[in-house]
């Protein structure tokens, strides 16, 4: 993959970098695993996150809160924004999970969904959520979606959720010069496979079938479940909080 910067001699993502984590709030050094999914690395010594996870973080608080300057601050800021955050497995849930507005929840074939496994840590099907309408101001979720059966169904729920103005700031894989690749038929109550099976990485399953890669229409169906959505792509100002090749989106409940 060729990057204009690069071109420009500006820098060299193939190295490890110094900057300021958005997220843990420390100066650090940004790990280069593999240049080519710089994406999903990059990773911040002091917190592991990612590139994609400080993306999140920045429109975090562009959004809600914008007098911090990283999300462990939110812990002192007596915060009455109401998070959920569809993982247990991130830097997000490490800085943010002692509080009492934040929620997480991952989900489990052995256990009822609903269920509170530990305080504000619930077992979801985010096909079907049991929170009250109208519950949380912020959604976070990073490259969840692809792996959601019925995604419809889940950005629904979001929704529904969701306060209005409330929002949903998300990452999944998407070409933005194709419209979504639908990787399993799931019009039935069984997966038919139409493209070989993809698994992604999982921390808690091993590995997780991925149903699609999105595309220029996510905006289309975003906004049918009552969203505006917008995607933002990083730049070079973004590389000193360790933000390379990365895109977000934010969408509002409208």
């Amino acid at each position: 993959m060729k990057y204009s910067y690069l071109k420009k001699g500006i820098i060299n993502i193939f190295n490890h970098k110094f900057g300021k984590c958005n997220i843990c709030g420390n100066y650090t050094l940004f790990l280069c695993s593999n240049p080519l999914t710089v994406r999903n690395n990059m990773i911040c010594y002091s917190c592991r996150s990612s590139s994609r996870e400080r993306h999140i973080a920045s429109f975090i608080l562009k959004k809600l809160f914008p007098e911090l300057k990283s999300i462990s601050k939110i812990n002192n800021a007596k915060s009455e924004t109401q998070i959920y955050n569809l993982g247990t497995d991130d830097p997000f849930t490490k800085q943010l999970s002692n509080n009492n507005f934040f929620y997480q929840s991952e989900y489990m074939d052995n256990i009822l969904p609903g269920t509170e496994i530990n305080t504000r840590l619930y077992c979801q099907n985010v096909e079907k959520l049991t929170f009250d309408n109208n519950t949380f101001d912020l959604v976070i979720s990073g490259d969840v979606f692809e792996h959601v059966r019925k995604d419809f169904k889940g950005f629904n729920e979001i929704s529904r959720v969701l306060k209005t103005g409330g929002y949903h700031i998300f990452t999944v894989p998407c070409y933005f010069d194709k419209e979504t690749i639908n990787r399993v038929d799931t019009s039935t109550e069984e997966d038919i496979f139409l493209l070989p099976p993809q698994y992604h990485g999982d921390p808690n399953r091993g590995k997780i079938l991925a149903y699609r890669t999105y595309g220029i229409d996510i905006f289309k169906n975003l906004s049918n479940c009552g969203f505006h959505t917008e995607m933002f792509r990083s730049n070079f100002i973004d590389h000193k909080n360790g933000i390379f090749d990365s895109y977000v989106f934010v969408s509002k409940k409208t």
